[in-house]
């Protein structure tokens, strides 16, 4: 039953908020989107790209120092590196989880067994999860009255349910190290990894949603009160694509988000011009990453190279 839950909702909520988006766009002003973008919102969209390109090296450096903490083989840092920059792309293959194989099957080619990757891959993905939740809780005392206007909530305080929604996507995180058979998969974390892994990610995710408030500010033209809005409405929108089932990169997903969202604060075609825009760059900067893959020269001192062993 589970099964069948999750096959309906790897194919539904992705067609879901394609055809939202087909729908909205359907109604849209062709001329009317192309005031929105200027010469000087390519630009910061240029400059976005090369930003969020190098912030990928962030969340690198986080993967790579768990592989070297769990791998009972020697690890290279640039190795580790290399193998997270070339499986950037994977994740635009429909099923949304084809970046995590692409390493799992380089990194045991490379002798750091299965377990190793693994073990890292799922440290990453609870990072992700409370990273976001984590910033978006700091984000919820400047950002409620806006979100309460949004999605007309019948509540004379939304506070509370506001928080609450909050607190589950960290409960989730949670929650999900409490699962025997992912559990099982981590030995025991020290702290000092867990704070190095959680500062990368956390560092990352405020990158990228500065990042998002900042072409929103060329596209949109917010007022500074809105700031905070926005950015809890990005990097809720960026969560939801995360953790939707087969939306591959989350595209589509996060648009559609972005665009029931917004549109209380800005004209729809303003706000399709920022989400689409607002990809583009991501996706520029992602290509950049993955080129500095084959660009980096790993040392020469990778053991695991000249001594694979598959039982790590």
């Amino acid at each position: 039953m589970s099964r069948l839950l999750h096959r309906t909702a790897t194919w539904l909520l992705p067609l879901m908020a394609i055809l939202y988006l087909g729908y909205v766009t359907a109604g849209l002003d062709p001329a009317q989107l192309a005031t929105s973008l200027d010469a000087r919102t390519l630009g910061v969209a240029m400059i976005a790209a090369l930003l969020y390109g190098a912030g990928l090296y962030l969340l690198a450096y986080a993967w790579s120092a768990s592989l070297q903490k769990f791998a009972k083989n020697p690890v290279s840092p640039d190795v580790a590196m290399q193998l997270y920059a070339f499986s950037t792309f994977a994740k635009y293959l429909p099923g949304n989880v084809f970046h995590y194989a692409g390493r799992q099957i380089a990194a045991g080619r490379l002798g750091y067994g299965q377990k190793a990757p693994a073990q890292a891959t799922l440290v990453e993905i609870l990072g992700h999860i409370a990273a976001v939740g984590f910033l978006l809780l700091a984000l919820l005392p400047f950002a409620e009255e806006g979100l309460a206007d949004l999605l007309s909530l019948a509540v004379s305080q939304p506070r509370p349910w506001l928080l609450a929604g909050t607190l589950l996507i960290l409960a989730s995180a949670l929650a999900l190290l409490l699962i025997p058979s992912l559990r099982a998969m981590l030995p025991p974390l020290d702290r000092r990894l867990l704070g190095f892994v959680a500062l990368l990610q956390l560092s990352f995710f405020a990158l990228t949603g500065l990042l998002g408030l900042w072409l929103a500010i060329a596209v949109l033209a917010l007022p500074v009160e809105d700031w905070p809005l926005l950015m809890f409405i990005y990097l809720a929108a960026w969560l939801i694509g995360f953790v939707t089932p087969g939306a591959p990169g989350g595209l589509g997903v996060r648009e559609a988000c972005l665009l029931a969202c917004l549109a209380g604060l800005a004209g729809s075609e303003a706000v399709l011009v920022f989400a689409g825009i607002t990809r583009l760059s991501f996706l520029f900067g992602e290509g950049l990453f993955a080129l500095s893959g084959f660009l980096l020269r790993p040392g020469q001192n990778v053991s695991a190279r000249k001594h694979p062993s598959a039982t790590a």
